[in-house]
């Protein structure tokens, strides 16, 4: 009987292997326009079946519709308005954790980030270092906000704190511009930038591949006289006792068990939770800080031994626990705030955040099978609140501006230091 068992589930493993083996090698193959043809058909199959809940905001008939349409017009298209119109199909349906990522080789080594003011330059190479903390005003002559425009329908957004996250990676991906037709060439833009000073000026950027210009960027690394919150970015968890305040800051990079570190003694996250709490025991602490500002998720349940303890301890309460957000928190990041919201009295404090409490999550993958494209999805819907909101706003809302960071200040940290006698 035994052996009658095992014969039959190997004999199911082979048919089932020869199956989905053969159904996908249909896919496969072709000159370039089947190919493409044969991706899109692929997703169109594909997404329905893994995402948990893929029509929960556009309908099967448009989404069919829209890859039909793209699949019909891949004879006319370039490869570079090909992939954007994967992006916006994909983006279409509404989910920020469902996207599509196609590494790009051609990249514009110029890095941005969008200020209360506008679009900066933050950190680039050498060879042009005259547009380092300039404001970007036109690509190859056509206006910032055009362009803009042009890169919306390719987000998955729920709230204005996604574009402000997302525009400035898309605008160093020559790839993503040349399908949008704002550039002509893969290879190099023209770009007006407008400088400390106010004066505006063009300048040529050529693309290069990020893999060979890692590390050679001008600002490499972030040291101590930069604000707390741009330091240790390497690292996923850390924190600094600022005795002067009796704070304790523990910025949390990222919701994960390990540290990201070449440091083979780095303590996993338990360890670092049982130290951090021990001297949390062992010193006096007057406000105490977590700074999810960055954090892009992970798993929600390392913040529950913060919670347990602070529950029970005078920090807990508005004048002196605070939890800094942002633009850049998400997914577990956001049920971390939450968790935090409905189990402490904490002040939450900074950018209202591009996730959202409500949201599809869980993400898994695939492979679109001639292009490579990767393609996440949910698998599951995390309801957290009743409130149906876009977004997560703080009690007190604080965007840093292009001064702030020039000077290297961080305005949400000295709001919190200075919050008692802000009340008073």
């Amino acid at each position: 009987m035994d052996k009658f068992i095992k014969n039959t589930i190997c004999f199911s493993l082979i048919f089932f292997t020869l199956f989905f083996t053969g159904c996908g090698s249909q896919y496969l193959g072709g000159d370039r326009n089947i190919k493409w043809k044969k991706d899109l058909s692929y997703l169109q199959k594909a997404l329905p079946k893994k995402h948990v809940n893929l029509f929960f905001k556009i309908s099967e008939e448009k989404f069919n519709e829209e890859i039909n349409t793209l699949k019909n017009s891949v004879d006319n298209l370039n490869d570079d308005e090909i992939v954007n119109g994967i992006y916006k199909i994909i983006a279409s349906v509404g989910d920020t954790h469902t996207s599509a990522y196609k590494k790009s080789l051609d990249m514009y080594p110029l890095q941005f980030y969008y200020f209360k003011e506008g679009i900066y330059v933050t950190n680039t190479i050498s060879k042009y270092k005259d547009v380092l903390y300039s404001k970007l005003i036109r690509i190859n002559g056509i206006d910032v906000k055009k362009v803009e425009q042009a890169i919306l329908p390719l987000v998955a957004k729920d709230n204005e704190a996604m574009l402000k996250k997302s525009i400035p990676k898309y605008l160093m991906n020559a790839e993503v511009l040349h399908g949008l037709k704002i550039v002509s060439n893969t290879k190099e833009a023209t770009f007006t930038f407008k400088n400390e000073k106010g004066r505006t000026f063009d300048i040529n950027i050529d693309t290069i591949d990020m893999e060979t210009f890692k590390g050679k960027f001008i600002i490499d690394k972030y040291n101590d006289t930069y604000p707390l919150y741009m330091q240790k970015s390497n690292l996923n968890y850390w924190y600094k006792y600022i005795s002067s305040e009796k704070t304790l800051y523990f910025k949390y990079n990222k919701c994960l068990g390990v540290q990201e570190s070449n440091n083979e003694k780095a303590k996993n996250m338990e360890e670092f939770t049982n130290e951090l709490l021990k001297f949390m025991d062992n010193h006096p602490i007057h406000k105490f800080i977590i700074d999810m500002r960055d954090n892009s998720g992970g798993s929600d349940k390392y913040i529950k031994p913060f919670i347990t303890w602070l529950k029970n301890k005078k920090v807990n309460n508005k004048n002196n626990l605070f939890i800094i957000v942002g633009r850049r928190t998400f997914s577990s990041a956001i049920v971390n705030a939450v968790m935090l919201k409905k189990e402490t009295n904490a002040t939450f404090v900074g950018e209202s955040t591009s996730g959202i409490p409500n949201h599809y999550g869980a993400v898994k993958d695939f492979v679109l099978p001639n292009s490579k494209i990767a393609v996440q999805y949910s698998t599951q819907f995390n309801k957290l609140s009743e409130d149906n909101s876009n977004t997560f706003v703080p009690d007190k809302m604080i965007e840093v501006s292009i001064k702030d960071y020039l000077n290297k200040k961080d305005p949400v940290l000295d709001y919190i230091l200075n919050y008692n006698v802000e009340k008073n």
